[in-house]
């Protein structure tokens, strides 16, 4: 009995010993998987982070110049070129044209717009028409900017009145093919582009499309008499 009571003692104890010991051999081989790198899946790896890539402006990307911005120069270039004086330059009003210390002068209304809102007219005068780089007045030294032929299409981009009566128009000549009011108007077959000559400047680029309406480059442009004109009643 007490062999046998000894013997299940022992037997209890090895027991009780071995416990311990499995659990101890078991966390140290969870352990060593956990450390060996062959054991370790390559897709629980994270790879690490890509730099940045630059992204190069080039010109498709770069921001374009606004159409109020090009309004604005526009509208600065056209006070300028028209000779005019404007109370309020920023926004082209109270602008006048000729000798108003003689008396001799005009109220001129501008408009930039070549586009969609602008106000067109054609060359009707037989013999063509010069365009002049001041309302002609007393005093006036206005010299030819250039010579339109008959059927030129032109916008106008002033007005220069006495009272209501419009005596002079500030024009220019543009492409007809960049007047969208042109498309499959009878207008355009009988005013278009036709032969400019005499034009002072004719360096740097022809005259082009800057924004929608608005217009850059050498384009003839100047003040002419306003029984010249052929003016679209509707604009175009």
């Amino acid at each position: 009995m007490d062999l046998l009571c000894l013997s299940s003692r022992c037997f209890r104890v090895a027991r009780v010993a071995l416990v311990p010991g499995l659990l101890l051999a078991l966390g140290a081989c969870a352990a060593g998987d956990s450390s060996n790198p062959a054991a370790v899946s390559p897709a629980a790896v994270a790879a690490p982070a890509a730099a940045p890539v630059p992204v190069p402006v080039s010109a498709a990307t770069a921001v374009p110049v606004s159409t109020p911005a090009v309004a604005r120069d526009g509208l600065a270039a056209l006070i300028r070129a028209s000779a005019v004086t404007c109370s309020n330059a920023s926004a082209g009003t109270g602008c006048t044209a000729g000798d108003a210390d003689s008396g001799d002068f005009y109220d001129v209304e501008l408009s930039p717009d070549c586009g969609d809102q602008g106000f067109f007219a054609g060359v009707a005068e037989a013999k063509g028409v010069e365009t002049l780089d001041a309302v002609p007045g007393s005093g006036s030294k206005a010299s030819a900017t250039a010579k339109l032929s008959k059927g030129q299409l032109v916008c106008v981009q002033g007005i220069g009145r006495t009272g209501q009566n419009p005596l002079f128009y500030y024009v220019v000549a543009i492409p007809a093919n960049t007047v969208g009011k042109c498309k499959g108007n009878a207008l355009c077959d009988t005013y278009g582009d036709r032969p400019i000559s005499g034009m002072k400047g004719t360096r740097g680029e022809a005259c082009h499309v800057a924004a929608p309406g608005h217009y850059a480059g050498n384009c003839a442009q100047g003040w002419v008499s306003a029984d010249t004109l052929e003016v679209f009643s509707s604009g175009m």
